[in-house]
C-alpha cells in the first residue's frame, strides 16, 4: 500500500519524517486490566476473533480522544489484513495484522524499544497497541479538518496526517479502504442500549 514515499502506518508528524532521535510523544498503556468484551466495547457476534480482542480493547481506550475506539482499531485492522497475523508484503515492506512497516512501527512501540528498528514478523501483541499509540498520537493533527473523524483517522494511518490534510488525489484512491472501514466500524460499534 505505497502513496508516493509513505506506505501503511507511514504517518508521520507534519513537520516532516520522524528521525531516530525524535520520537512522538504517544500515550503509555493502561495501567488497568480492561474486560476482553463485556459488549460495551465491541459487538458481540461481530467476526473480530477472540483472541484479539483484549488488544483491541486495550488500543482503542488508551486516550481520551472520542473516535479512537476498539470498533476503530479492529475496523483499520480488518481493512489491513482480515486480522492474518502472519500477513507478509516484501515488495510493500508490510507486516502483520496491522500492515507496519519496521521503520515506522519502532516509534510506536513501547519506549525501551524505540532504539532499534523491529524485524518482522510482528506479533500481533506488539502491533495492535502499537496501532492504538499512533492514532492517540494523530488524532490532534486532524482535528478540524473535514470528513468524519474517526475515518480521518484511518486515512491518517493508511496515507500519512499531512496527505489527509491536504484532501488531495490520494484520499480518492483510498476511497474502497475507507468504505471497508466504515462498513467494518458499523459491524463493530457495541449495539446500542435497549431502553
Amino acid at each position: 500500500m505505497t502513496l508516493g514515499a509513505l506506505v501503511s502506518g507511514d504517518s508521520a508528524p507534519s513537520q516532516g519524517a520522524l528521525s531516530a532521535d525524535r520520537t512522538p510523544v504517544v500515550p503509555d498503556p493502561p495501567g488497568e486490566v480492561r474486560p476482553r468484551n463485556d459488549g460495551r466495547w465491541l459487538r458481540t457476534g461481530a467476526d473480530i476473533p477472540q483472541r484479539y480482542r483484549h488488544l483491541i480493547i486495550e488500543a482503542g481506550t488508551m486516550c481520551d480522544v472520542p473516535q479512537v475506539t476498539p470498533a476503530l482499531v479492529a475496523a483499520v485492522l480488518e481493512a489491513e489484513s482480515g486480522f492474518d497475523p502472519t500477513l507478509s508484503d516484501p515488495a510493500r515492506d508490510e507486516y502483520g495484522i496491522a500492515r507496519w512497516t519496521p521503520r515506522v512501527l519502532r516509534y510506536y512501540l513501547p519506549p525501551a524499544r524505540q532504539k532499534t528498528v523491529p524485524t518482522p514478523p510482528f506479533s500481533p501483541e506488539d502491533s495492535i497497541p502499537a496501532v492504538g499509540r499512533m492514532l492517540c498520537a494523530i488524532a490532534p493533527e486532524l482535528e478540524g479538518v473535514p470528513g468524519d473523524p474517526a475515518l480521518n483517522l484511518a486515512a491518517g494511518y493508511r496515507i500519512s496526517t499531512w496527505r489527509v490534510q491536504r484532501q488531495g488525489p490520494e484520499l480518492r484512491r483510498i476511497q474502497p479502504y475507507l468504505d471497508r472501514v466504515r462498513a467494518n466500524l458499523e459491524r463493530y460499534r457495541p449495539s446500542p442500549p435497549r431502553s
